[in-house]
């Protein structure tokens, strides 16, 4: 099983401390975990967290051979935490906004990507080189709106070319926004709708925190609603991205959504009963 993902590797820094994250490295380093061949595309600077970023990457057993050196910094998140619920302050520039797609084409059985990534036209650029490019099984999605981080353009890039999306509940006004899709009166209908307006899209991951996940498969048109699993909140940075990949590693194997969604509900429960995006067992 190959993954590939490109996008930000961000120190989230709480308290002052720096520690390893962005959205893209989490879900590359719970593949890596879950047995899967996972490589990440992006960018570190020439500074001392460049070296900790890809000392880490080793770490996690994520593969470095697209990550890319420039001369900008590398990116840093200053997160706070309030309620269990992280704010974020992403600051800019920052080396992953520099990226740059290789000649040759890409293959893997999914690529991932979000719209943190394409902030900067440099490496929105990138993303649909390889998107051109690339040869994939499936093109995976995950909408992660941050403040200041996205705009219609690289929403429409995610929706126009994912096979299987993922977006929240608390991220869907924020997109809707932008008029791309009808909105409908039921979550059930506005899923539908996004579907019927993306072509392409035959699987979307609704997740509700602790309200569990909604699962629409768009071939059969059925919906599967998927329990939370009970924990203690600590923190839910990371706990989107760790349900997107026990989800995708389950389901590339199984092809069983109900499995696949409940293995993200069990990893995604794990991580937010601790701090950390990428907790150790």
């Amino acid at each position: 099983m190959k993954i590939l993902a490109i996008g930000e590797i961000i120190f989230d820094i709480f308290n002052g401390e720096a520690e390893i994250g962005g959205a893209p490295l989490n879900f590359c380093a719970h593949c890596a975990a879950l047995g899967a061949e996972s490589s990440l595309i992006s960018a570190v600077g020439g500074d001392e967290l460049a070296t900790a970023a890809l000392e880490k990457l080793n770490e996690f057993g994520v593969g470095t051979a697209y990550v890319q050196k420039n001369d900008c910094v590398t990116g840093q998140c200053l997160v706070t935490v309030k309620d269990g619920h992280p704010e974020y302050n992403v600051l800019r520039p920052a080396a992953y906004d520099k990226i740059t797609a290789a000649e040759n084409s890409y293959n893997a059985d999914v690529f991932a990507f979000g719209t943190l990534i394409q902030r900067d036209e440099v490496s929105r650029r990138a993303v649909k080189n390889i998107l051109k490019k690339g040869d994939f099984k499936e093109i995976f999605c995950d909408i992660n709106l941050r403040p200041d981080c996205y705009d219609e353009d690289s929403c429409r890039l995610c929706l126009e070319n994912a096979t299987i999306l993922k977006i929240s509940d608390e991220e869907e006004p924020l997109l809707r926004k932008f008029g791309l899709y009808n909105v409908k009166s039921s979550e059930t209908e506005t899923v539908k709708s996004i579907c019927e307006r993306f072509g392409s899209i035959r699987l979307v991951l609704y997740t509700k925190g602790a309200r569990g996940s909604l699962i629409y498969d768009k071939p059969s048109d059925i919906f599967y609603d998927i329990p939370a699993v009970e924990a203690k909140v600590v923190s839910t940075v990371g706990a989107g991205d760790s349900y997107s990949a026990a989800f995708l590693c389950e389901y590339l194997k199984s092809k069983d959504i109900t499995a696949a969604g409940n293995a993200g509900a069990k990893l995604s429960a794990f991580v937010v009963a601790h701090r950390g995006a990428v907790p150790k067992e």
